[in-house]
């Protein structure tokens, strides 16, 4: 019994230092639940989910904006990633700025737009 004890007590703490890492960036920065600013806009990952934000909120209203680029953003560690995003679409000619959110699970290939307004 006191072997079985053992296991559980070092599969624990090997559980709280891996939360721990997660939590906490090496600047002491916590990450987890908070949102941090996106420092690459043009970044092709963060480019991706402003297209996709583009093109759900086409397919759900019908519309055809088109997606020119992300102005700022910020994500947030949530058992997934939010992606809370200004971008710039194209409407007739006109640029307009709208808030987006998107919600990712890649391991489960989960991407869906919770989001989406123009400013």
């Amino acid at each position: 019994m006191t072997h079985h004890y053992k296991s559980l007590f070092l599969i624990g703490i090997i559980l709280f230092f891996n939360i721990f890492d997660i939590c906490f960036a090496e600047n002491g920065q916590k990450t987890a639940g908070n949102w941090l600013d996106i420092v690459s806009p043009d970044d092709p990952m963060v480019i991706d989910v402003g297209q996709f934000a583009v093109d759900e909120h086409n397919k759900v209203t019908n519309s055809n904006l088109k997606f020119e680029r992300v102005v700022e953003g910020a994500t947030q560690i949530v058992g997934g990633m939010n992606w809370r995003l200004t971008i710039e679409v194209e409407d007739h000619k006109s640029i307009k700025t709208c808030k987006v959110l998107v919600y990712e699970q890649p391991l489960q290939n989960v991407k869906k737009l919770v989001s989406f307004k123009v400013v």
